[in-house]
């Protein structure tokens, strides 16, 4: 009987952990190459988006002016650019640039490579 009785309190007192680990849980450590790769995609992914804000302000131009022969260079340009896929945690990097739509391009403020606030208004 006392052998049933402390088989018994061992069963009911032993611990029981069923928490779920989750990704919050988890510190990510990556290694100084790696963490070079990521910095130098999104360096690169950056890049390109800089090439795509210049060629649709030139393509608005040429648009503006009935230039039609610039219009076809900038838009072959822009089509050239590469679009890198990005996943989604990445976004949340420090290096990652927003791809601006053509409209924010147009009507927004960005500076210029001498750092000079420029203002674009559509007509």
């Amino acid at each position: 009987m006392r052998c049933f009785i402390l088989v018994v309190s061992i069963m009911i007192t032993s611990c029981v952990h069923n928490i779920k680990p989750t990704t919050t849980d988890s510190v990510n450590i990556r290694s100084d190459e790696y963490q070079q790769e990521i910095d130098l995609l999104l360096s690169i992914d950056a890049d390109n988006k800089k090439w795509e804000e210049i060629y649709l302000r030139e393509i608005a131009i040429a648009q503006d002016n009935d230039d039609r022969d610039a219009y076809k260079f900038f838009i072959v340009e822009y089509i050239k650019i590469p679009r890198i896929p990005l996943p989604e945690w990445m976004k949340s990097e420090p290096g990652y640039v927003e791809r601006k739509t053509a409209t924010q391009v147009l009507r927004g403020q960005f500076m210029n490579d001498a750092g000079i606030r420029i203002i674009i208004t559509p007509n």
